[in-house]
């Protein structure tokens, strides 16, 4: 359930906060209330998600607390909203805003106008909101992937220079195939990393393009099943496959397959030794269902709702990349119209079901 927005009421006038409290209340927002400036100002320490202040205060005036609010950074992030019944003119106005307020009323306010306003002005902090999220979400995306492409790079650099030295003092290289598959298998980390940052680009712009073209979703789930029938027997995990017929799909293939690849390999690494991971497909009205379902340690039920978020990695222990796959999944998943569902339970597993029109 959606917890109210908590407003804060200063105003010394005791008709003046019964008619706003039954307003604001009326519309759905909890209030809380001070008649003074002081109290107003250690209510405001409570976190409140907006003010609303009057300018006339017994103790002090509404500017000075509009000033006292703002330069404290734990509350210079809250909306301010000014009111005032003598403080009318322009150049009140000016001054309440130039104090820091988010927004000016001159009272008798109407009740439509104050909800209206009180709305704007809780639409505009939670859009700052996110948008203060995104950037500090994107600032430690750029340092994880420096970190991320620093890794590879300087392993590739390593063994370029052992081999060289190799070359110069014997004029052969031993064992020349595995280190060149070290090298191999750096840069196809980096070319990985540098791919996912390509699709969210793509994605974010509105460019993220699929092929579509007649294929058979069973014939790739066993392909894809495939893969990962080795670590799952060196992890002592047990895979299943359940396709129960010929499943045909009008998709982009190489993208349902990296869906795939992304699902099946978190559900083997989050699942422990003796543990089993279960793929199946099946038709469902016109749609293709996929399903990964794993008996691992599942996802705390706080984190479930930010599993797609691009660069979000709350629920990993272990860091794998800078958190693009699971946004990557739903990202292609959309582009073929579909919907994506997660059902987890810590200690028991997780299970992840797609749907791609047919």
């Amino acid at each position: 359930m959606k917890q109210k927005a908590k407003i804060l009421h200063i105003d010394d006038s005791d008709a003046n906060r019964y008619a706003v409290r039954h307003i604001l209340e009326n519309a759905g927002y909890g209030v809380i209330e001070a008649e003074c400036g002081e109290k107003g100002l250690k209510l405001a320490d409570s976190q409140p998600d907006l003010i609303v202040l009057d300018i006339r205060l017994p103790d002090t005036n509404g500017f000075e607390v509009c000033r006292k609010i703002k330069s404290n950074p734990r509350t210079t992030h809250i909306p301010v909203l000014q009111t005032s019944a003598m403080f009318t003119s322009s150049d009140n106005k000016v001054e309440g805003l130039e104090s820091g307020a988010d927004g000016y009323l001159a009272q008798p306010i109407e009740g439509a106008v104050l909800v209206a306003t009180v709305r704007s002005l809780l639409r505009i902090r939670a859009a700052e909101g996110e948008a203060q999220l995104a950037t500090r979400a994107r600032d430690e995306m750029m340092a994880i992937v420096s970190h991320d492409l620093r890794n590879p790079l300087s392993a590739i650099m390593l063994q370029v220079r052992l081999l060289k030295k190799v070359y110069q003092e014997k004029g052969e290289i031993p064992d020349l195939e595995s280190k060149l598959d070290r090298v191999a298998n750096s840069c196809t980390r980096m070319n990985r990393l540098i791919q996912d940052l390509l699709d969210v680009s793509s994605m974010e712009g509105g460019k993220f393009n699929i092929n579509k073209n007649a294929f058979s979703a069973t014939d790739l789930l066993k392909e894809t099943v495939s893969h990962f029938e080795e670590l799952a027997e060196q992890k002592s995990i047990t895979l299943k496959l359940n396709v129960a017929q010929d499943v045909s799909l009008m998709g982009d293939r190489e993208r349902i397959h990296q869906v795939l690849l992304n699902l099946i390999s978190n559900s083997l690494k989050f699942t422990g030794e003796k543990g089993s991971v279960s793929i199946s497909l099946s038709d469902e009205a016109q749609k293709s269902v996929f399903c990964v379902e794993d008996t691992g340690k599942g996802i705390e039920p706080e984190f479930l709702p930010h599993i797609f978020d691009r660069y979000w990695q709350g629920h990993m222990e272990k860091r794998d990349g800078v958190g693009l796959g699971l946004s990557i999944v739903k990202g292609i998943i959309d582009a073929h119209g579909g919907d994506i569902s997660v059902e987890s339970e810590p200690g028991k597993g997780t299970l992840i079901c797609f749907k791609i029109p047919k």
